[in-house]
C-alpha cells in the first residue's frame, strides 16, 4: 500500500528520474528474485523503529516477504519514488513524505509512527550521500516512545548502482539486527550523544559479516 503524507507534487523532472529508478529496481527484483535466497523468518511485532543506510533499500525489498508490519519511510523525493514501485510489488507499505505542505517532513513521519503498532524501517540518510545517522531519529524516539534499533540487509554478492546495492542472481541476502536502544536512553543522552550512539550501533553491524558481534542477531 502506498501511504501519503502531505500531498505535494514534486517537479516533473524529479518524478521522471524517480520513476526511471523505480522501474530499474522493479525489473531487477522481478528477474532476480527467484534465484536469490532470502531469510524466511518474520520480524518481531514489537513497535521498534528500525533504521538503516539508504544503500540497503534494494536488498531490503528482496527480503520484504519475510517481514510483517514493515514499511519504508522516506523523506527524499527521488528516493521515495524509486522505492515505491519495487516495494509495492513486494507487498511492503511505502510511506511517502510530501515537501512544501502544511507539516514538515519530521511532523509527517512522527504522526505516521504514532498511528502504527508494528516495527517500521526508515532510511538513515534522508538523501545524504554520506549515510550518517540523522539526529532526528532520537527526537522521533522521544516523541513516539519507540525504541530504536539498527538494521542491515545486505547481499553477499551485489552490483552497485546510483549508491544502491543490487543483489546478483544466486546471491544470499542476510539480515542483521542490533539490540533496540530505549527512547529514554536517547533522550537522556542529548542530540549529539544520541546520534553517536545510533551511529555506533549501526557501525557494529558492519563488522557482523562472518561472525555475530555482541548485541547483534543475524539471520542467514
Amino acid at each position: 500500500m502506498l501511504l501519503w503524507g502531505d500531498r505535494v507534487k514534486p517537479p516533473v523532472r524529479t518524478r521522471v528520474v524517480g520513476h526511471t529508478y523505480g522501474v530499474y529496481y522493479t525489473l531487477c527484483i522481478g528477474l532476480f528474485r527467484p534465484t536469490v535466497r532470502v531469510p524466511r523468518t518474520v520480524m518481531p511485532a514489537d513497535p521498534v523503529l528500525y533504521y538503516m543506510p539508504h544503500s540497503d533499500l534494494v536488498p531490503g525489498v528482496f527480503a520484504a516477504r519475510g517481514f510483517r508490519h514493515f514499511a519504508w519511510v522516506n523523506d527524499n523525493t527521488v528516493g521515495g519514488y524509486a522505492a515505491a514501485l519495487p516495494a509495492l510489488t513486494s507487498g511492503v507499505d511505502v510511506f511517502r513524505i510530501g515537501r512544501g505542505g502544511h507539516r514538515t517532513p519530521y511532523e509527517q513521519v512522527r504522526d505516521f509512527l504514532r498511528e502504527r503498532t508494528g516495527p517500521v524501517g526508515i532510511f538513515t540518510d534522508g538523501g545524504r550521500r554520506d549515510g550518517r545517522v540523522r539526529a532526528s531519529l532520537a527526537a522521533l524516539a522521544g516523541d513516539t516512545g519507540r525504541a530504536v534499533a539498527p538494521l542491515r540487509i545486505r547481499a553477499d554478492r551485489a552490483w552497485a548502482f546510483q549508491g544502491q546495492s543490487v543483489p546478483r542472481p544466486f546471491s544470499t541476502v542476510r539480515v542483521a539486527r542490533g539490540e533496540p536502544i530505549p527512547a529514554s536512553v536517547l533522550s537522556a543522552a542529548g542530540p549529539e550523544r544520541s546520534r553517536d550512539l545510533l551511529q555506533h550501533a549501526l557501525d557494529v553491524l558492519d563488522g557482523a559479516e562472518t561472525e555475530t558481534a555482541p548485541g547483534v542477531r543475524e539471520t542467514p
